[in-house]
């Protein structure tokens, strides 16, 4: 072998050495669990890293369904968490059998790449509740960072390189590895480390329905010590009663929305689009909502945005961004009203 050949290859493979190790570290540990195949993604009351939700949707849904048969499902981003599945039943049936597939910071192109893969999983889609709002719809296109890129089960695997890639980037920023590594040594949440890094909710995860209900946060309001000085600081200048988002569905959006009313039309759904009261108090754009109603029909839209009694109290709320369990309740509650009456 040429010797300037060879000084060169083992020049490559020296400096190739850390991130060798980086790879190993990263496949053995595999902190945001995408790699591989786990029955259960996370375990009660324990801290956590944060995971892709889409993506977990999807493979918990994988791992169900065999035995499940999902024919009911709620699709949203994370505001939807807080909707209940034994809630929805108590109006759907109780044979109803219902999955919750949301994701991060959720996308129209995700929300319609997962009712496709749904669909062509041969699921029947017998009931189904959207929860959305103008920040899921103005995101008609792939998004990026490792809690929002798009399940590659969800578009044939097409995207399986920058995935991963995109995970084990986040894997590899010093931050978060000091974080993980400070935890595992010391066994305690330190002030660094949450929200961004890792979460310190007990929580209880239930796989069959692929639900997570925090503890923390709703015995906190109970004791009357959620709602602090600093934690009221998020509350401050959010609101803006008198505005209007900007039209949001542009040629690509309404594309996405026909594509999931087409499926839906197929399996002679039983749906309804929520639009939910965020705290902001800013009114969906009406030409979107003319929009939604002429693809979905009227009868099956609801707007809870802009100004109203839940948007108007913030003991409604967790910060400013997610609403209680006891709201989602409340709207689902008024959403089937004139059924049951």
């Amino acid at each position: 072998m040429n010797k300037y050949l060879y000084k060169f290859l083992r020049k490559l493979f020296i400096l190739s050495i850390p991130i060798d190790i980086a790879i190993v570290c990263y496949l053995i540990s595999d902190p945001f669990k995408t790699t591989w195949h786990y029955e259960r993604y996370f375990s009660d009351n324990t801290a956590h890293v944060g995971l892709n939700m889409d993506f977990v949707s999807t493979e918990n849904f994988v791992n169900r369904n065999p035995i499940q048969k999902y024919n009911a499902f709620i699709f949203g981003n994370s505001r939807s968490q807080y909707w209940q599945v034994d809630d929805w039943q108590e109006y759907i049936g109780k044979e109803a059998r219902c999955y919750h597939f949301y994701g991060n910071g959720e996308s129209l192109y995700n929300m319609e790449r997962n009712i496709q893969f749904i669909h062509h999983s041969g699921n029947d889609i017998d009931y189904a509740l959207f929860v959305i709002d103008a920040e899921l719809l103005r995101q008609a296109e792939v998004k990026p960072g490792h809690l929002f890129c798009t399940p590659p089960r969800t578009v044939g695997y097409r995207n399986i390189i920058k995935f991963h890639t995109s995970n084990f980037i986040a894997f590899l920023h010093p931050l978060f590895v000091y974080a993980c590594v400070d935890y595992q040594l010391h066994k305690t949440l330190k002030t660094y480390m949450l929200e961004k890094y890792l979460f310190e909710q007990p929580i209880v995860y239930n796989p069959k329905s692929n639900e997570i209900v925090d503890q923390l946060y709703d015995q906190a309001i109970v004791d009357g010590t959620y709602y602090n000085a600093k934690r009221m600081l998020r509350f401050q200048d959010i609101q803006h009663p008198d505005s209007i988002s900007p039209s949001i569905l542009l040629k690509e959006n309404k594309r996405l929305l026909r594509e999931i009313a087409h499926i839906l039309h197929q399996h002679h759904t039983k749906y309804k689009i929520v639009i939910s009261p965020v705290y902001d108090q800013i009114r969906i754009n009406p030409a979107d909502i003319q929009v939604l109603q002429d693809i979905f029909g009227k009868r099956n839209v609801y707007d809870f945005s802009g100004k109203n009694p839940i948007t108007s109290d913030y003991h409604n709320y967790y910060e400013e961004s997610h609403y209680r369990p006891t709201i989602a309740r409340q709207l689902i509650d008024s959403l089937y009203l004139q059924i049951v009456n």
